[in-house]
């Protein structure tokens, strides 16, 4: 799979689950139980999709996550901090906004920025590497047993 295909996907996947966030991650609200859900549905998305890459041996997409994550981050903070809203709007809405559910289930008050953030970045991302080792393991593990097989 070509690395635009996996940018498509990704992008398609937050824009459908970001979209029932979108009104309420703007105007911020408090996050309600099916937004929670959502984000939920989105980090377990991030699950299966490195689980299926891996386990198909697409070799680079442990990188691609952790580039895509990384320059989402870096570009994020960046946009912050010289207030160019312009390129934030678009960023919150590819990277945070199908998160918007998580501080639902959050004890950690959302008004914690700088800790919303680490996570926020870290849950997808932890979750996609997580699916790719576990891709990586069952995928040697038949493996394995297909040559004790024959």
């Amino acid at each position: 799979m070509a690395v635009k295909t996996n940018i498509v996907i990704i992008l398609l996947i937050s824009g459908i689950l970001g979209a029932f966030n979108l009104e309420d991650s703007f105007v911020g609200h408090i996050a309600t139980q099916t937004q929670g859900f959502i984000a939920v549905a989105f980090v377990i998305s991030w699950l299966l999709y490195g689980f299926i890459m891996s386990y198909k041996k697409v070799k680079y997409f442990f990188w691609f996550i952790t580039l895509y994550w990384g320059i989402g981050m870096i570009l994020t903070l960046i946009a912050i901090q010289l207030q160019w809203f312009i390129l934030v709007i678009p960023l919150v809405c590819a990277f945070f906004t199908p998160l918007y559910g998580l501080s639902y289930f959050l004890t950690v008050p959302i008004v914690n920025k700088i800790l919303s953030f680490i996570i926020f970045i870290a849950l997808p991302y932890l979750s996609a590497a997580f699916g790719c080792f576990l891709g990586k393991v069952i995928r040697d593990n038949l493996d394995k047993k297909e040559i004790e097989i024959t």
